[in-house]
């Protein structure tokens, strides 16, 4: 998948192209709707499928406090877009001078830039200054420069809608197994394994603490059964994501004690994968009933969640 950063590197250059437009956080299972409509109307016109986001939230640009927290780095995105067989990814900062742009300037943009054929967008899709521009002006704004638009209808997982902001409560609220299903994905979060102050191992229970990337959506605190990525193999694990109330610890933090493991990840990436969460955090009276816990919690890991 080529990826262009700059709408500089921009001169129309590509042929047939059906392009997919949206901020695809998360790139849930009604962004893959949106994406597979393009990736197949361009694979029966020998055409060239594209998708069109940005690099930053725009609400970064517009207004920065009501910035959500974000399902996925940019990096994660890009993985999830290369899966789905997407050819070119235009991933271009969202800035103060797109921000102002009329809705006609924006297809006018496009126009001129890519070239596209046939444009793809959900039904509540939004572009332009103050994003006043709808679905249904692209397709009239569109029609002007000879371009197909296809509204793609909303997307229903169990009755319930698909969109990131239910993906965002369901996962705050721990609710991993539900948000999976809207995600078509299990949610994974990715960072640097730090230093901690190495009390678990003294419960028997070693944890590896991760710092993740700003901005990045926490499940609800609790005690979560995980799959964990270190270097090319899969392990399991709990996670803990909380402040430890039984030592009055302050500041939230990502623990992680990985089953039948015993090396050294300081330093290290590692990306942890939400199976389901086994209980809400508390306190505990003493270490003793803390650890008895623990065991409790790794038995019905084991049993619901790892088959081991």
């Amino acid at each position: 998948m080529l990826i262009i950063k700059s709408l500089h590197e921009l001169h129309g250059q590509f042929s047939n192209v059906s392009l997919a437009l949206g901020t695809f956080d998360g790139v849930h299972l009604a962004h893959r709707f949106v994406i597979n409509r393009t990736v197949d109307w361009s694979s029966e016109h020998d055409g060239t499928s594209m998708v069109f986001t940005f690099a930053n939230h725009p609400l970064s640009i517009i207004n920065p406090q009501r910035v959500p927290p974000q399902l996925q780095t940019i990096g994660g995105k890009t993985r999830q877009i290369r899966k789905l067989g997407v050819q070119v990814l235009v991933r271009v900062p969202f800035t103060s001078s797109l921000l102002h742009l009329s809705p006609a300037d924006f297809v006018h943009l496009l126009a001129v830039k890519i070239k596209p054929r046939h444009i793809v967008v959900g039904p509540n899709y939004s572009f332009g200054d103050k994003g006043a521009g709808t679905p249904e002006m692209l397709t009239g704004l569109a029609g002007r420069y000879g371009m197909e638009i296809d509204i793609c209808p909303a997307v229903y997982e169990n009755g319930i809608l698909v969109s990131s902001t239910a993906i965002r409560r369901l996962i705050a609220g721990g609710d991993m197994e539900k948000a999976a299903r809207l995600l078509g994905r299990v949610y994974d979060l990715s960072g640097t394994v730090i230093a901690g102050d190495h009390r678990g191992r003294t419960l028997g229970f070693p944890t590896a603490n991760l710092n993740v990337a700003p901005r990045m959506l926490l499940p609800g605190k609790g005690v979560y059964a995980v799959k964990v990525k270190a270097g090319r193999k899969l392990f399991s694990g709990l996670c803990n994501i909380g402040i430890n109330p039984t030592f009055a610890q302050d500041g939230l933090r990502i623990e992680t004690h990985i089953l039948d493991f015993d090396q050294d990840l300081y330093g290290k990436k590692i990306t942890l994968y939400f199976m389901g969460r086994l209980r809400v955090e508390k306190a505990f009276p003493s270490k003793t009933e803390l650890i008895a816990q623990l065991e409790q919690d790794v038995i019905q890991a084991r049993n619901q969640y790892f088959n081991n």
